[in-house]
């Protein structure tokens, strides 16, 4: 079996998206069924992937996706398949719409490759495909349908975009992984998806998704990031939904109370980050709250060690790769009761309603200063731990490539 396995060129700064890529190709290449991986992706990813060019299953083959004629030749083809749909509906002729999709497949650089390389399956683990409706299945990961919950936290450019490519993504692949039960259940009620199309695999919990094993020392970590002990830990994008500002109000409750303590955010800055660095001006927590931009993976691996606390006050999360490193590591851990959260968990002890502000504030509490709930806490991580690691989690994406290929 010949696996196309694409990885998107935004690598490290899509957060958690990448992490997860890398944690199933590691999967993947163990399985005596697969005899050969094509990587599809772009030069700015190849120096992340160092760690398995050695790999004889590994072969890998770069799009230039800044070359002027490849943009206009993707361009035009995401334009044709939303011509497509809307075609379809207008005039449900068959021949018509083959015929479009004939021609955006011709003028799409990505077929070529997938076509001469003999591949059985292309496998995409984001949301969205470069190219569908080929003769090789094409199968997506779909991580989540966040704007139906929180459309507010999107601009009327970003809803129109999320709800273009969801709906090409769902429609025109062939099957759909997703990691969690309730990403399954609103695709098939926002899109009426018919349930054997998508199967639910979960990624690999029990081993690390970090490419390096190195991590960085704490008087590295200290000069480098001018860091004290003591500190909580998040590390996500600056996502409207990842809930930083209740988490700095937090904070600032926590401090008047006379705790020094400070926190540590890593993860890509996005637009919204002017928002949460006006709030922390306004609280005058400017010497408390680090955030520090994407760092290396040996950074943060070292960072999740020498914290004091790992905190998760998300308000959505398809799946949270924070919550299984800081288990992981065997670091103190409390998050949101949302979504796949409380299932990965398994102890409400744990956890908090990310919207009640007291109620954070005491599982902090007691995560910093509680010794016997520090230690209960990080018993449940290693008892969740070997839970985890007795799943097969490559066996359900081989099944997947197998059903497609019946």
């Amino acid at each position: 079996m010949i696996i196309g396995f694409y990885i998107h060129h935004s690598t490290i700064s899509a957060g958690g998206i990448f992490t997860y890529t890398i944690g199933i190709l590691k999967e993947i290449l163990k399985a005596k069924e697969v005899d050969k991986i094509i990587i599809i992706t772009s030069k700015e990813v190849n120096d992340e992937l160092k760690e398995f060019l050695s790999d004889s299953k590994l072969q890998l083959v770069n799009i230039n996706r800044t070359d002027s004629i490849i943009k206009i030749k993707l361009y035009a083809y995401f334009l044709l398949v939303t011509f497509s749909i809307v075609l379809k509906k207008i005039l449900p002729f068959k021949t018509l719409n083959e015929t479009v999709t004939n021609f955006s497949n011709r003028i799409n650089p990505y077929t070529k490759i997938l076509l001469e390389k003999d591949i059985s399956v292309f496998h995409v683990p984001v949301q969205y495909s470069p190219v569908y409706k080929i003769k090789i299945p094409v199968i997506i990961t779909m991580h989540d349908l966040q704007e139906y919950y929180y459309p507010e936290f999107f601009s009327i450019k970003e809803k129109i975009h999320r709800r273009i490519n969801n709906h090409i993504a769902i429609l025109y692949s062939n099957h759909i992984i997703v990691s969690f039960k309730h990403v399954k259940e609103d695709i098939v009620k926002f899109f009426n998806v018919n349930t054997d199309k998508i199967s639910i695999c979960p990624p690999p919990f029990s081993e690390s998704w970090f490419l390096s094993r190195n991590e960085s020392g704490w008087e590295e970590l200290s000069n480098n990031f001018e860091l004290k002990k003591g500190y909580l830990l998040y590390p996500a994008a600056t996502w409207r939904h990842k809930n930083h500002l209740t988490l700095i109000r937090v904070l600032k409750k926590l401090r008047e109370q006379g705790n020094d303590v400070a926190l540590v955010c890593t993860g890509n800055k996005t637009e919204y980050f002017r928002v949460i660095q006006s709030l922390i001006e306004e609280l005058n927590l400017s010497k408390a709250v680090h955030f520090l931009g994407i760092v290396s993976e040996k950074d943060l691996i070292g960072l999740y060690k020498n914290s004091s606390l790992v905190v998760i006050p998300t308000l959505y999360e398809a799946g949270s790769g924070p919550l299984y490193e800081a288990m992981r590591y065997g670091i103190p851990v409390v998050c949101s009761k949302v979504t796949s959260l409380p299932e990965t968990m398994g102890n409400s002890e744990f956890m908090f309603n990310p919207n009640n502000s007291e109620e954070i504030l005491t599982r902090i509490k007691q995560g910093l200063y509680d010794e016997e709930f520090r230690k209960r806490n990080v018993q449940n991580s290693r008892d969740r731990m070997k839970d985890l690691e007795k799943n097969n989690y490559a066996e359900c994406f081989l099944n997947t490539y197998k059903k497609l290929l019946s």
